[in-house]
């Protein structure tokens, strides 16, 4: 199969989550083509599966979806779906799977795997959608990558223990009484009651835990009093026990602030993804396969956390980089396609070990 012309045509029809209809449709015509059997999982996601033994099996997974982003890269194979794009390189991780699958069946290698091409990882929890299916086979360990272009192209970059944090997102709601700017007295603030809620978490030091805002909605129009404020954010933490007790934190602040100004709060809880915890056997594995550099946990969300939480598993960076650091989610972020055959050779050495 020609690996970069998958990866130019999984690019140019990008999907955010539980939308990936076309790419679940191009996904299958090349598990037809590679006569692998498959199953839809989660609506939009996909579970092929290798059975050659009597035994359990080993789980390599890859995300589908894309983002709301608008791509501004010169790429002949850019986005054809204006407003989205993978800027998160799930395009180049679908495709390293399709390597890596196409290797297993041409040399008809007598073990059992299971491909998980799960939809929905920036948001919406896909992988907890998954899990049902998941839990029909014995796994014994289950193996995930992630492109960075922080890192030079082809490096494999991990640790054991905590990789990447336990993320949250949330949503804070003030509820006041409108009134025109000139009896605002007459009203119930929601913006000011937000922007004293928002000051007080940002006065607190947190530690190694993050709790930040990047969105605010308010009002109708500038010269009546709001009568709604939503402040929506995220939680970053080394566990998601931690994760919970500041969401708890900000329901009792919420409700304080809204008690003092004549106001309702509410908090309503998005995804919530558990950290990743990269296994220590799984580790000295592939520290035994190839090159691994050291890295520190980093406070991203990745929700195959929740499949980490089930089994054994380790997620890797693959290093991207080659000069030029435009990062993750950025409407620049494209991988050069050398990088799939490095990491189909990392995960074909693991499938073999």
């Amino acid at each position: 199969m020609d690996l970069s012309r998958i990866r130019h045509d999984l690019h140019e029809i990008p999907e955010i989550g539980f939308n990936e209809f076309k790419t679940q449709a191009y996904i299958m015509s090349l598990l037809d083509r590679l006569s692998v059997s498959y199953e839809k999982v989660a609506g939009t996601g996909l579970l092929a599966k290798w059975k050659k033994v009597e035994g359990p099996f080993v789980l390599f997974r890859s995300d589908m979806d894309a983002l709301p982003v608008f791509e501004e890269t010169d790429a002949p194979f850019k986005s054809a779906h204006e407003g989205f794009m993978h800027a998160c390189g799930h395009d180049v991780h679908m495709t390293i799977l399709i390597g890596l699958i196409e290797r297993i069946v041409t040399c008809d290698l007598n073990r059992n795997f299971l491909f998980l091409f799960q939809p929905a990882e920036e948001g919406g929890g896909g992988a907890a959608k998954c899990l049902s299916k998941l839990e029909q086979y014995e796994i014994t360990e289950a193996w995930a990558l992630h492109v960075n272009d922080e890192f030079p192209e082809g490096s494999v970059y991990t640790r054991a223990g905590v990789l990447f944090a336990s993320a949250f997102e949330t949503d804070c709601t003030f509820k006041g009484r409108s009134a025109h700017v000139a009896f605002y007295k007459q009203g119930r603030d929601a913006i000011e009651g937000a922007m004293d809620f928002l000051q007080r978490v940002y006065s607190v030091d947190r530690g190694d835990s993050v709790l930040r805002f990047g969105l605010i909605q308010g009002g109708r129009v500038r010269n009546v009093v709001a009568d709604s404020c939503t402040l929506s954010g995220t939680v970053r933490t080394k566990a998601f026990e931690l994760s919970e007790e500041a969401i708890m934190e900000l329901e009792e602040l919420g409700r304080e602030v809204a008690t003092e100004r004549g106001l309702k709060f509410s908090q309503e809880i998005g995804s919530k993804y558990p950290q990743v915890h990269v296994d220590g056997d799984l580790y000295d594995k592939l520290c035994a396969l190839v090159d691994v550099n050291p890295v520190e946990m980093k406070y991203v969300g990745e929700d195959f956390g929740v499949i980490a939480m089930k089994y054994p598993s380790l997620l890797f960076w693959l290093g991207t980089g080659r000069g030029e650091h435009h990062g993750l989610h950025n409407s620049r972020f494209l991988p050069a396609d050398s990088v799939i055959e490095k990491g189909v050779e990392i995960f074909w050495k693991v499938a073999k070990g």
